[in-house]
């Protein structure tokens, strides 16, 4: 398949794709993501072939306007509607009752519909000019980082889209938080950049009543909680400190390591990406994890943050790379 690479100022040609049921990669303010009509199911559909994405595994859909929101949901509860008003803009995404007229493809059967409002302004551009709510997941092959650059886009993409959208890197870095209302309770499905003290602030309540254990079995209720994600080619293995070094077996290996702060000393034929807040290595992580991959790295080492805020996004994510 050829795919058309479009600059930042040709949203319109981008966008004409989307109504010809084509797939367009965009840029997000959290990752890039692979983009269909969320009315046209056979569009849908090759989302699912383009990542190798399990057909249970549902979509995200992107709005950016208040009459696409309407065409997707049905009613918003009043704590869904407390943090729309909160946060969208934004990288919240909201598990919601759906509008029947959705196709059942987006939501994998669900009777709910993982939506969000995206801040990044070419996004915004991009789905006004599609004139339609837009499907879209992350922009890789299922269970590889998520692209947060033109570069790591086009890198996974390239041959199985009709077209990439060049944005800039990505503000956030990872993906959207994630909150569903499960028993008419809210609770943080997937977490992301917006924490769980900062969703309790907006709600009135302890974010500790925010924690979700998703079952084992069944359906998954929302994106990224069943499957493997975010797996870089190179072997991930996790610490907090350089002790937690002492006694792996890193014979035959080229290490890279991921760590926050000038405090540890690493070994001087080691690769490091080195960042001076735990923000600045969330942001930078899944570039990390490509830029690690093409230099030929089969190791890498990567620090674990405390628990807490954005702390807690980056150690999910961590945990799965790693294949906890």
């Amino acid at each position: 398949m050829k795919t058309q690479l479009f600059a930042a100022e040709q949203v319109k040609e981008a966008a004409a794709l989307i109504k010809k049921g084509g797939l367009v990669v965009f840029p997000t303010e959290t990752v890039y993501g692979l983009g269909a009509s969320a009315f046209n199911p056979g569009a849908c559909a090759r989302i699912f072939s383009a990542k190798g994405r399990p057909s249970d595994n549902p979509l995200i859909v992107h709005v950016a306007r208040e009459d696409q929101l309407a065409e997707v949901a049905g009613p918003l509860s009043p704590q869904a509607k407390a943090l729309k008003e909160a946060f969208w803009p934004g990288p919240l995404s909201l598990i919601v009752p759906k509008n029947p007229q959705l196709p059942e493809i987006v939501t994998a059967g669900l009777a709910t519909v993982a939506v969000r409002w995206p801040s990044n302004p070419l996004a915004q551009a991009f789905l006004n000019e599609c004139g339609v709510a837009v499907a879209a997941p992350s922009a890789n092959v299922s269970g590889a980082p998520s692209p947060t650059n033109f570069e790591m886009a086009k890198s996974a993409m390239l041959g199985r889209v009709d077209g990439i959208l060049m944005g800039e890197e990505c503000e956030e870095g990872l993906e959207s938080t994630i909150v569903g209302f499960p028993d008419g309770q809210a609770k943080i499905l997937r977490p992301g950049s917006i924490t769980a003290d900062q969703i309790a602030l907006v709600l009135g309540c302890d974010p500790a009543s925010l924690i979700y254990l998703a079952p084992n079995e069944g359906r998954p209720v929302s994106p990224g909680l069943k499957y493997t994600h975010y797996k870089p080619n190179a072997e991930v293995r996790l610490f907090r400190s350089a002790e937690d070094w002492a006694g792996l077996s890193l014979e035959g290996h080229k290490v890279g390591v991921l760590l926050v702060g000038s405090s540890v000393p690493t070994p001087p034929d080691w690769d490091v990406a080195r960042f001076e807040d735990w923000k600045a290595y969330g942001k930078a992580l899944y570039s990390s994890f490509f830029e690690f991959d093409r230099i030929g790295c089969t190791l890498i080492l990567a620090q674990l943050p405390e628990a807490g805020g954005i702390g807690t996004a980056i150690a999910n994510r961590l945990g799965k790379a790693a294949g906890h």
